[in-house]
């Protein structure tokens, strides 16, 4: 559908502070208008067993009175023999009860549910701003109007965490069990979008178990998760800061990085490593001519390798590169003369010696797949250099993934996956 078809979406070109949070505020009090389901849901998460939820439905003869309200003044809430001061924020609340600046005025507060002499009170944020000090002040000025005290009335003011996260998480689940009941709400669904539109990371990381194969955005996410908490556990690693790839560090002197993708086709993990990726990193593998273990071993279950080749080009940075498999070299450009001798910095005026030595080796059409033409010798370059190294790929099928990954506050499983994996390439890669 088109976005500017969302019934929360505000058709304009510039998407202001102030209008973002209002439009959220505006669609999640409309939807829990307009979705019985989804607003039980929350109020079962705002209540979390309090035994005013019993109390407030249980007579089935005697429904309670909902009203909802946006933008109010504090001055015009009164009466209520309970309050509920909850906090949605990116940030999750902390220490409402330890604040203690107060200004006395008539805020206003963004969301207001009042269940017959129950009120909540919502303060939305539509990023990591910690609300609880506003939230405090409006609670604080709702109860001064009428010569209370925040500190004489706490038995009377509970106060709640419901950040984006959460909020989001219980949206998807309803929006997902009425779908398959077959009664969609166009409300719930757009409220949805119009968060993800704003920030996908708010939506919860659905299980990989859960998942279907081609949703690898989805499972990429999850695998995402995963890699940062491995590397948080290792004090010794890094994440890499590029846009386009995931991975991390890596211990050994053959290779730079450990990278992490997901099979756009079959859902799979997708680990590779790049050994002998520049001149120094070469010298660590050709000393004698390399040899790599056919699999691996991962949690007592065996994975095959596959092992590729990889010729880099690079200058100040990476400027292409070949890839290709053994049936397509017509004489073996992997040996300890060819990395000594062969490999490094060529002068543009040399450049032809790369070709021979390439055209040689490769029976393949190795100038197409790099673009030689167009990024090298039409290129304003003096020098390239050039670097002989592997491409070793490790593939976790979905249905492992499926069984270690099946719950959505826990990635523990995959997590260790990560682990094992950065291991066996760093221990049991090379033979020794």
């Amino acid at each position: 559908m088109n976005k500017h078809l969302n019934l929360f979406r505000t058709y304009a070109k510039k998407e202001r502070t102030y209008q973002l949070e209002n439009d959220l505020t505006r669609a999640l009090a409309i939807c829990l208008q307009e979705d019985a389901l989804f607003l039980h849901e929350v109020l079962k998460s705002i209540f979390d067993g309090d035994a005013r939820y019993n109390k407030l439905f249980q007579d089935i003869n005697k429904p309670p009175v909902l009203q909802i309200s946006i933008q109010k003044n504090a001055e015009s809430i009164k009466d209520y023999k309970h309050i509920y001061a909850v906090s949605l924020s990116e940030a999750e609340m902390v220490n409402f009860w330890g604040q203690t600046r107060v200004d006395e005025y008539d805020p206003i507060c963004d969301l207001i549910l009042t269940i017959n002499d129950v009120c909540i009170v919502i303060e939305a944020k539509r990023d990591g701003i910690d609300c609880t000090a506003q939230l405090y002040n409006q609670i604080f000025n709702i109860l001064r109007k009428d010569n209370l005290t925040l500190a004489e009335c706490q038995d009377m003011v509970t106060d709640r965490d419901l950040n984006w996260k959460k909020l989001m998480t219980i949206a998807v689940t309803v929006s997902s069990f009425e779908k398959m009941g077959g009664n969609k709400n166009r409300f719930l669904t757009d409220f949805i979008q119009l968060v993800r539109d704003h920030n996908p990371e708010w939506l919860p990381a659905t299980p990989i178990a859960s998942l279907n194969p081609k949703s690898c955005n989805a499972i990429y996410r999850r695998i995402r998760i995963a890699v940062e908490d491995f590397e948080a556990a290792r004090g010794n690693l890094e994440l890499l800061t590029y846009n386009d790839r995931l991975g991390t560090n890596f211990s050994k002197g053959w290779a730079d990085e450990v990278l992490y993708g997901v099979c756009s086709e079959t859902g799979d993990l997708v680990a590779s490593i790049y050994p002998g990726n520049t001149k120094t990193q070469g010298w660590h593998i050709f000393h004698k001519d390399p040899e790599f273990s056919k699999e691996l071993v991962l949690n007592g279950q065996s994975y095959p390798l596959c092992i590729g080749y990889h010729v880099k080009f690079s200058g100040q940075g990476y400027v292409s590169g070949l890839w290709f498999d053994s049936h397509e070299m017509k004489k073996n450009l992997y040996t300890h003369e060819i990395f000594k001798n062969k490999t490094g910095r060529y002068s543009r005026g040399i450049w032809s010696d790369i070709e021979e030595l390439l055209d040689d080796h490769l029976s393949y059409d190795w100038k197409g797949q790099c673009e030689w033409k167009t990024k090298i010798l039409d290129s304003n370059r003096t020098v390239i250099n050039m670097a002989i190294g592997y491409v070793v790929t490790l593939t976790i099928p979905k249905e492992v993934l499926d069984k270690l990954d099946t719950q959505i506050h826990d990635t523990t499983q995959l997590t260790k996956l990560v682990g094992h994996i950065y291991d066996a390439f760093e221990n049991d890669l090379i033979k020794d």
